[in-house]
């Protein structure tokens, strides 16, 4: 009877640990602001073309949290989105939701071409840039505050 109660207690205690703590230890979390547009070259990963982001783009940040909420501001229409999110380390896309009529539906994602603890792009498009013959991928480069 005791192993039976350990066991369920257990079992109880990590469904509830583990629904909660699914982005908790994400690379993802934290606020990340707009610094640069990046190309890339997709022959050799050098850097084709770099700008940094300026004017009002310059203010845009994401901020994702631990419960799986995030929250997008753009400067440039003094505007926000918020709604969950999901990040998947495998194929680096982040998956956005947002509430809709009492249910999650997803609003869009993001393909990420590198993510560091410092800095994470996102694919804005891809093209053969330097006419090489390979697509080039262009990117915008998040710092983290």
């Amino acid at each position: 009877m005791k192993k039976l109660l350990l066991t369920t207690c257990l079992s109880a205690f990590l469904l509830i640990s583990c629904n909660n703590d699914d982005q908790a230890d994400s690379p993802i979390l934290g606020t990340w602001k707009a610094a640069k547009n990046i190309t890339i070259s997709g022959s050799n990963g050098v850097i084709l073309l770099q700008s940094p982001i300026t004017g009002c783009d310059a203010g845009a940040t994401y901020d994702f949290r631990a419960n799986g909420d995030f929250e997008y501001r753009s400067s440039c229409t003094n505007s926000w989105e918020t709604g969950t999110f999901k990040y998947s380390e495998g194929s680096m896309v982040i998956t956005f939701y947002i509430n809709v009529d009492g249910s999650d539906n997803q609003m869009g994602t993001e393909n990420l071409h590198s993510l560091t603890s410092n800095e994470m792009q996102t694919i804005t498009g891809k093209a053969d840039y330097d006419n090489d013959g390979v697509q080039d991928i262009s990117v915008i480069s998040y710092v983290r505050q």
